[in-house]
Parts: C-alpha cells; sequence; structure tokens
C-alpha cells in the first residue's frame, strides 16, 4: 500500500487532535439520539483496520500519542504484541492518518513480508508508480543498498518517508533463508543511515522475538527501537465500543458495555472476534429504535460463541436457535462466521508451526499433522496454503531422533568411556548422566553436584567417573550412577578440567582459583594444592608414563610439575594474550595451544616454544586437535574456519568453510580420516583425504537448537557425540545420521 498523506508528517511537533470530543464519554444518550442516524454497520467484523477506517477507530488515543513521541526522537519503531491484539489497526488506522497535513510531505509504503519480501515491496511500489517505474523496478535489485535506493528516489518527490513493514513474523514464517537474509541486511542499513526525514515502523507478534538470535542486526533495533502493546484497559474498550455507536446516533442499553468487556475477557481478548460480534449485533439489530439491546446480544453471541466453544474453546457454549423470519439468512450468516473463524485458528495454528520447527521440531511436526487434519475436517472443499506450507516444511524438518534429553540446561562437557560401550555428560543443571551408545540412560541423574558440571573424565579401565564443577567439588561416580566417597572440596574456586593417570589410580584436576591438586581414588589430597599460574587453569594432563604433569592456564603460562608438585621448569609464556585451549600430541611429546591473540603455537615438552606463532585466524582460537598421526594439527576460530596446519605450522589447505558462526570443538577420528567439528547450532564432519585432494568442503550439516559445546569420536571410530546449549547429547554414525530413538 503507498499512501500519499494529504497533510505534512507531524513528528517533530505535538500530535493534536486525536479524539478531540469524544460523544460517547462527553454526551448523554439524549444528546446522541438527536444526532442524524446512519443505519450501516460502524464495525468491521473480521476485517483490519486501514488508513480509510480512522474515523472507526477509537480507544488508542493513548497509544497513538505515545508511539508519535517516539518516533519524533528515533527513526525506527518495532511494535511488539500478542496476535490479534491490533497491532497493524493501531499503525494504519491511529497512527497513520495523525502524522501528516501538507499535501506531498509524507508517503507512506505499507507492505508484508511475505514470502518474498523485495517482490512484495515491488507490487507495492508498482500499483502506485506502474511496474516499469524507475522507482518500481528499483526492487528487483536485491542488495544491502536496495533500500535506501528506493528511498532516495521517493524523497524526490516527498520530504518525508514512512516504511510501514506490517506482520515481520513472516520473514521467520514465509521467507526463505536467502532472501531474508539479504532483506534484514537492507533494512539495517537503511535504519543506520540517521536521516530523521525516514521513519520505519514494523509490528511483529511477540512470541516470534527469539528468532532475532539469529540476526544481531534485528537485536540491535529490538534493544534501542522496540515497545510492546499492551491489552486495552476497560476504559479503552467501553470507548472502542461506544464512540462509532454513538457517532452513528445509538447508544447500548446500559450494562451491556461492561457485559460485553466480561464476556472477551474470559475468552482470550480476541479484538477480531470482538468486532465480528459487535458487527453482527448491529446488523441483528433494530437500529430504528437506536438502542444496541442486552435480548439481541444474547441471541447473537449464543448462536456464534455456541460453534465457536465447541471448536475453538473460546467464548460461550449455549445453544438457541434463530425464532425470526430471517432464519436462513442467519444461519448462512453464521456459517459464513464459522468458517471465518475457522480459518483465523488454522492459519494461526500454521504460523505456530513454522515457529515450533526451528527449536522443537518434533512438536512442530506434530501441530502440523493435526492441523491439516483440522482443515480436511472442518473446510474440505478448500485446503489453507498456509496450512499446506507448514506440513511441507515440518515434514521436511529432521526430528533429529538421536537427541539424548535428560539435562534441563545447556550440556558443557562429554565423554566416551575408553571401551566405547557409555557417554557421560554434565551439565549446567548440576548432573552428570550416564548413557549407553543407543542413546538410553543408564542410571538415574547423578547427583552429587550443588553447581554447574563444567568437565569430566573416564577411568582407563571404563570402571569409574570423575567429574568437576563450578562449586569446586569433585565427584568419583561407579557406571550404576553411585558415589565411591563423598565429594571432594580441595579448590576454592570452580573446577576446570580433570584427568586420570594411566594407570587409572590417581586424578589431577585444576580450576579458576589457578590451582593443580593431586587425589587418590578415596579422595584424599597427595599433596597441598600446586601454585604457579596467576589466573585459572584451562587444561591438564599426565605424561605418558605417568611421572609428570603439565598444566596450561588462562594468564598464557604452561607449568610442568613432578608428582610432589614442584616445578621442573620455568613457566612458560608465548602468546600476547590468553591462552583458550591446548591438545597434547599422541605422543606427548609436544603441545598445541590456541590464543585470544588469534594464533596457534607449538611447543615441546620442556616448555620450548618450536618456530614462530602460527597465524592466519582473524579471531580467538577456540578449539584445537593433533591427527592420530601427529603429523597435522587443525584448528578453528571466532572467525568461523577451520584450519589444517602440518607440524612445521605451514597451512595445508585453504581455510574450511561452512560455520556460519564460531567454532567451539574439533576432533579427529581415531584413524585419522575423518574431523568432526562443531559450534554455530551445526555439527560438521569432514573426510580429510578429499580435502586435501581440494574435492570437498564438508558434509553432514545437522541443525541443533542451540550452540554446540562439545564433540567426540568413539574410541573405535564408528559414532560421534556431540553436546549442545539446548540440553541435549546427540548421537550419529560417521556418515552423520542420527542414532537413538
Amino acid at each position: 500500500m503507498v499512501n500519499s498523506s494529504e497533510g505534512d508528517i507531524n513528528i517533530g511537533c505535538h500530535v493534536q487532535g486525536i479524539s478531540e470530543y469524544n460523544f460517547f464519554s462527553d454526551s448523554q444518550s439524549e444528546d446522541i439520539h438527536r444526532r442524524p442516524l446512519k443505519i450501516d454497520s460502524p464495525y468491521l467484523g473480521l476485517k483490519t483496520f486501514e488508513i480509510k477506517d480512522k474515523d472507526k477507530f477509537f480507544g488508542r488515543d493513548k497509544w497513538i500519542a505515545e508511539i508519535s513521541d517516539r518516533l519524533k526522537k528515533d527513526d525506527a519503531l518495532l511494535l511488539l504484541g500478542a496476535a490479534y491484539s491490533g497491532k497493524s489497526s493501531l499503525i494504519l488506522a491511529g497512527l497513520i492518518p495523525y502524522l501528516g497535513s501538507y499535501k506531498n510531505s509524507l508517503i507512506n509504503i505499507t507492505f508484508q513480508p511475505d514470502e518474498t519480501p523485495f517482490k512484495s515491496l515491488y507490487k507495492c511500489l508498482a500499483v502506485t508508480y506502474g511496474k516499469q517505474s524507475k522507482i518500481a523496478d528499483s526492487c528487483r535489485e536485491i542488495r544491502k543498498n536496495t533500500l535506501i535506493n528506493i528511498v532516495t528516489l521517493l524523497k524526490q518527490n516527498y520530504e518525508r518517508v514512512l516504511i510501514f513493514i506490517d506482520r515481520f513474523e513472516e520473514i521467520f514464517t514465509k521467507t526463505q533463508k536467502p532472501e531474508r537474509d539479504q532483506f534484514v541486511a537492507s533494512l539495517f542499513q537503511l535504519s543506520q543511515q540517521q536521516d530523521s526525514s525516514v521513519k520505519i515502523v514494523l509490528t511483529m507478534r511477540s512470541d516470534f522475538l527469539d528468532r532475532f538470535s539469529e540476526y544481531p542486526q534485528l537485536a540491535k533495533i529490538h534493544d534501542r527501537y522496540s515497545c510492546i502493546l499492551t491489552r486495552m484497559s476497560d476504559e479503552e474498550l467501553k470507548l472502542a465500543l461506544a464512540e462509532p455507536a454513538a457517532r452513528h446516533g445509538v447508544t447500548f442499553e446500559p450494562g451491556l458495555i461492561e457485559q460485553i468487556i466480561d464476556d472477551f475477557h474470559q475468552q482470550g481478548d480476541s479484538l477480531p472476534l470482538l468486532e465480528y460480534t459487535l458487527d453482527l449485533l448491529w446488523k441483528s439489530e433494530n437500529i430504528q429504535n437506536r438502542i444496541l439491546k442486552t435480548k439481541t446480544y444474547q441471541e447473537v453471541k449464543e448462536q456464534i460463541f455456541s460453534y465457536f466453544s465447541e471448536q475453538a474453546n473460546q467464548f460461550i457454549n449455549p445453544s438457541v436457535g434463530w425464532r425470526d423470519s430471517h432464519l436462513r439468512e442467519k444461519e448462512q450468516e453464521i456459517q459464513k462466521l464459522n468458517l471465518a473463524l475457522t480459518e483465523l485458528k488454522l492459519r494461526e495454528q500454521s504460523a505456530r508451526v513454522l515457529n515450533l520447527l526451528p527449536v522443537q521440531p518434533l512438536e512442530g511436526l506434530v501441530l502440523a499433522i493435526q492441523t491439516m487434519g483440522e482443515n480436511l475436517e472442518k473446510n474440505p472443499n478448500q485446503l489453507l496454503a498456509p496450512v499446506l506450507g507448514s506440513l511441507k516444511e515440518a515434514t521436511n524438518t529432521p526430528t533429529e531422533a538421536n537427541s539424548l534429553r535428560g539435562h534441563e540446561q545447556e550440556v558443557n562437557c562429554l565423554a566416551f568411556s575408553p571401551d566405547g560401550k557409555f557417554i557421560a555428560s554434565g551439565s549446567s543443571d548440576s548432573t552428570v548422566c550416564l548413557w549407553n551408545i543407543i542413546g538410553n540412560p543408564t542410571a538415574q541423574f547423578l547427583l552429587g553436584h550443588e553447581q554447574e558440571v563444567n568437565c569430566l573424565a573416564f577411568s582407563p579401565d571404563s570402571k569409574f567417573i570423575v567429574s568437576g564443577s563450578i562449586d569446586g567439588i569433585l565427584c568419583l561416580w561407579n557406571l550404576q550412577g553411585n558415589l565411591i566417597t563423598l565429594p571432594w572440596q580441595g579448590h576454592e574456586e570452580g573446577v576446570i578440567a580433570v584427568a586420570f593417570n594411566s594407570n587409572g589410580d590417581s586424578i589431577i584436576s585444576v580450576g579458576f582459583d589457578g590451582t593443580v591438586c593431586l587425589w587418590d581414588l578415596q579422595g584424599n589430597a597427595i599433596a597441598q594444592p600446586w601454585r604457579g599460574h596467576k589466573e585459572g587453569v584451562i587444561s591438564v594432563a599426565f605424561s605418558p608414563n605417568g611421572d609428570s604433569i603439565i598444566s596450561v592456564g588462562f594468564d598464557g603460562t604452561v607449568c610442568l610439575w613432578d608428582l610432589q608438585g614442584n616445578t621442573i621448569t620455568q613457566p612458560w609464556h608465548k602468546h600476547e594474550a590468553k591462552i583458550i585451549c591446548v591438545a597434547f600430541s599422541p605422543d606427548r611429546k609436544f603441545i598445541i595451544s590456541g590464543s585470544s591473540d588469534s594464533t596457534v603455537r607449538l611447543w615441546d615438552i620442556q616448555g620450548n616454544p618450536v618456530g614462530q606463532p602460527w597465524r592466519g585466524h582473524e579471531g580467538s582460537v577456540n578449539s584445537v586437535a593433533f591427527s592420530p598421526d601427529g603429523k597435522f594439527i587443525v584448528s578453528g576460530s571466532c572467525d568461523r574456519t577451520i584450519r589444517l596446519w602440518n607440524i612445521n605450522g605451514n597451512p595445508v589447505t585453504q581455510p574450511w568453510r561452512g560455520h556460519e558462526g564460531q567454532v567451539n570443538s574439533l576432533a579427529f577420528s581415531p584413524d585419522g580420516k575423518l574431523i568432526i567439528s562443531g559450534g554455530d547450532k551445526t555439527v560438521r564432519l569432514w573426510e580429510l583425504d578429499q580435502i586435501l585432494q581440494d574435492r570437498v568442503i564438508g558434509r553432514s550439516q545437522r541443525k541443533y537448537e542451540n550452540w554446540v559445546n562439545s564433540i567426540a569420536f568413539s574410541p573405535d571410530g564408528k559414532l560421534i557425540v556431540s553436546a549442545s546449549n539446548d540440553s541435549t547429547v546427540r548421537l550419529w554414525d560417521i556418515h552423520g545420521n542420527p542414532i537413538g530413538e
């Protein structure tokens, strides 16, 4: 919709004239009845208010003034609210009509994103300017600056431009990702122009707000420009009900307005349904009497809402028939209403399906099937496009039966048992879970920690599990989930990493307090905590023969200890910033480290740096791993890339690209042929020999509901396990296929 205002945009001065005189609140019934009688209905039924309906729109004066005031100082507005709360009507019949006073000063562009937002905008402009016009044609060039170019052309004829994008949630429910990305980028660039003559208004259902997490640009718009449209107060509802009738010379019978409002609140505050009820009440009443009566309302209410209560669980449930000569006509009206209400419900459910699929795919699929069933049952002659579309999308979305669900919060760590029969996972919900390799829990939650579990490890014989948590406690468990001893407390702050020695008779732990602790299996500290790091310790390991221990700190230092806690060499410190990750070579002769200074470094076991820092990443290095033969090192970064290096620090291939966000975790398969990576809600599988031949970049992408924190191969290399912030552990085969229920 393109609309040139008959007036200058009122932004920059106080909004005057919003409902300056209300006949309902400022007049007696006798005065209203003296007004000229208009018999046509002032209520819109199920239609959305448009600009031309501004003289029928009442009850939102405070909101019109508030959002007008916001647009004085801001160039954008994101209006959030529940479904059917009147967001679109407020802008179209409330805000826009009150923004003008001089011809050719304001141009209003209104459209909904639909499947292709740029095409929707093109259709909007083509109606006014013609399909071949330069302005409309500029929509065909889908670029970041497309919206800026359109606004520039519009401002050749108008001083101010208002772009209203209604039902912005369609960008997530209907628009495919490639065009969504382009449109969001173009919209954000326009919003950053700081041009006070251009205003952007978006309306969106608030239950879609979590989808903004995919787009930092939209999150910024929300943080700065959003407001939530609250439900109408009873006083506002009285005005919305009574004022349109009063302007037609008609009043409500005493007590009827309060009864209608009470029914409205009891049944979900659906404004379209309320508006339809008022429209049917008007058409059923003898308007010549100038009074809308309670008896007529009861008949209308009973006929309308008995069906709607059964079909949609809303409103009221008595049932009486019409007793006048217009029975057939009234029944047809009711049938039309039933179909309209059914369609409203089906469309809303279809939108819910699309909103559920990215986060709860199985629930989304169930709802899609139920919605299709309702469509076939209640309106078999018309399958709605949104219902078909949502079912198609749901059936194409993997429900991922490999989700090992049990934790209530994000999963922080996991490990395969050395015999390959079990998986252990630790979570922020303070529990440890133990699973078999087909994804079934083998014990109840392992309860012993009071705060989130950060790390865990299996003993070499696969009989025990040690876990450490943010409360500084360590717990030792058997495979039945029983504590072997009481929890151990040795660190003053949280435990970050734990490891067994090769004999399985001692455990080493490190913590945020910068200490290293050595324990026997009864939980006795073999020595006092060792101190050599200035900050927390990120990683720890025994040497291959078990006679020394190496620890790596956040402060960038590496320490080598004997079993009595004495440092064998001076602490090493060669990174320019904090160390984030480390890995030991298979023969334990070398250490590789990644840092927030964007570099990777190789060290020998005596703490001497081998060569210069390896440079290539453009962001913090989050994960590093050695190949099983020790010939290659792989690193993953915040820059969304993975890099493969030889032992001399030379890049072997071009950076591997595929992740849309940072790479958090990497692992080689035991045979060195595969590499698994995780981070941006996906797990990706890479084939080393194909990459070395420059033939394949990556495959087997699998969507998660949140960030992937940790991944690992089973000891035999046949299975992959991954853990995520979505509270799940998932199991895959080496082809990327889910394994589980």
